[in-house]
């Protein structure tokens, strides 16, 4: 089934985020405090969240649009950047005044992680209309829907019920708490563990 997704068209609605890395080496402790000293040798950024799904079905061969939401601040352009650097996607990225871009910075070294330092909000959408049309108007030509809910305020109710009737293909939720009928009409669910348990 691998090779038929070539050529498949797929609308990815949800929380986009940039994953900062940051490499280095750690040769001594702190004496401020008791935490290792990062000395930074490099630093890459790759699409986080919706985005990683979208990446993943861009690899595969798949032609993606990504409807989601960012602030109007640094790690939004570098969420428009990184998605017109993708080839086979297409952004319908609505900027919010105001908002927040997620952006999860992981400190590594010698393959392991240190630290995560995540910049978020979890605020409803000021215009949550925006992102729905964006959406909606991108359903009916696409052959299914993945909707990325990490909890970050973007995906609610409304919009996956809006994006449910509007679509002509399955739709596939990775859902996020402990309440799932904000999914209902869904084809598939993916939980981890731990969503499942919940």
């Amino acid at each position: 089934l691998v090779p038929r997704l070539a050529g498949a068209r797929v609308l990815v609605v949800g929380d986009v985020m940039p994953d900062r890395f940051v490499f280095g080496e750690v040769e001594r402790i702190s004496p401020e405090a008791p935490v290792p000293v990062l000395k930074i040798g490099r630093e890459s950024a790759m699409l986080g969240g919706a985005g990683n799904v979208a990446r993943n079905l861009t690899a595969l061969g798949a032609a993606v649009e990504i409807a989601a939401v960012v602030g109007n601040d640094g790690a939004g352009r570098e969420v428009t950047q990184l998605i017109a650097a993708l080839e086979g996607a297409n952004a319908l990225l609505h900027a919010e005044p105001g908002r927040r871009t997620t952006l999860k910075t992981r400190y590594v070294a010698g393959g392991q992680q240190l630290l995560r330092a995540d910049f978020e909000s979890d605020a409803t959408l000021a215009a949550p209309e925006k992102l729905a049309a964006a959406a909606v108007s991108a359903a009916g030509s696409v052959g299914a829907i993945v909707v990325s809910d990490y909890g970050k305020g973007v995906v609610t109710a409304a919009l996956v019920q809006k994006i449910v009737a509007a679509a002509k293909g399955p739709v596939i939720v990775d859902p996020k708490g402990d309440d799932w009928s904000a999914y209902r009409g869904a084809a598939l669910v993916t939980p981890n563990r731990r969503e499942l348990a919940e």
